[in-house]
């Protein structure tokens, strides 16, 4: 069913309206409809009154006008037959002949279908009376037809299903679109468009979608150029340092410029991690060993609390990005922690899925900038969330390794508790 010219609110208004109207007649007709064998037993059961009244119509002469006025109050069609006369209230029944055909005697009255009418008639006084109902013939069917309302009605239901859903289906697909921009998926379009203002919102979707994915090409872009020519001037500063004689002003601007420096690869990475797995150096690595690397990093920082079993398994990983990730986590919880709590750090596998968590008991994250936590040049606006060292690319750089590994980054964090950052990486049956 398509009705391209009406508006959602009408298309939907007819389809209520049409559906109630066919269900309701349906459900009338199966809670009325009879079979053959159930209409037999309603004429058995009122055998004699209805012999008694047939008749009666057919004793002494025939009254025409009474037979009308009787078949008008009881809402029949009556015809009499006496030799070659006839005599009836409406159009014209089968001959006493026909209706013997097939005929199921019930007592002194017979029952009988010819074409799709049913009809009882008898015989007395020589006269043959045969009585139909078109209320009988709309609520009586075979007996393997009775039921055909029921049939009827969970084919409107099917029906209606049918075109529910295929109205519905521009709105599951602005859904879903929405979902995929909302994650980052920029260069998902919604394929079909119906013609109708559902249409309307799947184009503005997809040109929405478009918009966006050239406004970010265009700020990754200018980033990305900007970091290139940074290194040129920084290399030049780096050579020009080199050449002053050594002291704490010289030192000073050393650690500037390697800062500044480290800032400009970060942009770099980030940037080059935009196509995800494909520029990723996969290895395969026994992660005990990775995660004993990563803590004999720290110098043996008594903060630092390994907790439970590292799982035996083999991870395939870019080893360098990985590294970076991991102590750029463990790193920030130590920045954020007092020396009186630990940094735990909690490794698990379950399901194919290793989850590497890290867990500091400082000052929390403002549930208001948790949404802006892993955005490029993001920090928290409180004074005890603030780094004093980095720019907010670190979490962001981390955010996009974990995608790029197939995996996900994510945060829990409570004020005045402390922070929980889980990464979670598929590994290999």
């Amino acid at each position: 069913m398509q009705l391209p010219n009406l508006n959602l609110y009408t298309r939907f208004f007819l389809l209520f309206s049409i559906n109630t109207i066919l269900l309701v007649i349906l459900i009338v007709f199966g809670s009325f409809s009879m079979s053959e064998k159930e209409a037999e037993k309603v004429i058995s059961d009122r055998h004699e009154p209805l012999y008694d009244m047939m008749a009666k119509l057919v004793q002494g002469p025939i009254d025409i006008e009474s037979l009308k006025a009787e078949a008008k109050k009881n809402r029949v069609s009556i015809q009499i037959n006496r030799g070659d006369k006839s005599w009836r209230t409406g159009n014209l029944l089968p001959s006493p002949s026909e209706l013997k055909t097939n005929a199921v005697a019930l007592g002194k009255l017979y029952f009988t279908r010819v074409g799709s009418k049913y009809f009882i008639f008898t015989t007395s006084n020589n006269t043959t009376i045969a009585v139909t109902s078109q209320i009988a013939n709309l609520i009586v069917y075979p007996n393997w037809l009775v039921l055909w309302p029921w049939l009827g009605v969970l084919l409107v239901i099917f029906i209606s299903y049918k075109t529910l859903n295929s109205q519905l289906a521009p709105i599951r697909s602005a859904i879903k679109s929405a979902s995929q921009i909302s994650h980052g998926d920029l260069k998902y379009r919604i394929k079909s468009h119906p013609s109708n203002e559902l249409g309307n919102l799947t184009k503005g979707l997809n040109k929405m979608a478009e918009n966006l994915e050239e406004l970010f090409a265009s700020k990754n872009e200018l980033l990305l150029s900007v970091s290139h020519e940074l290194r040129s001037p920084m290399a030049r500063m780096k050579v020009l340092l080199a050449f002053l004689e050594k002291g704490d002003i010289a030192s000073k601007l050393n650690r500037e410029v390697d800062k500044m420096d480290a800032i400009v690869e970060q942009l770099l990475e980030s940037e080059r991690l935009r196509d995800s797995h494909k520029l990723l150096n996969l290895e395969s690595y026994y992660f005990p060993n990775v995660m004993d690397d990563i803590i004999t990093s720290f110098d043996q920082n008594k903060n630092i609390q390994l907790e439970s079993n590292i799982p035996e398994i083999v991870i395939k990983i870019d080893l360098g990005r990985f590294k970076f990730l991991i102590r750029n986590l463990i790193e920030n919880a130590l920045k954020h922690s007092s020396n009186s709590h630990p940094v735990i750090v909690t490794c698990r596998e379950d399901n194919n899925e290793l989850a590497i968590t890290v867990r500091d008991f400082g000052s929390g994250i403002d549930p208001e900038f948790l949404p802006k936590l892993f955005e490029p040049f993001s920090q928290a606006e409180h004074v005890e969330n603030r780094s004093n060292n980095g720019v907010g690319l670190g979490l962001f750089l981390c955010k996009r390794i974990a995608i790029a590994h197939g995996g996900d980054l994510c945060v829990n964090s409570v004020l005045n508790k402390g922070s929980e950052f889980t990464f979670r990486l598929p590994v290999a049956a």
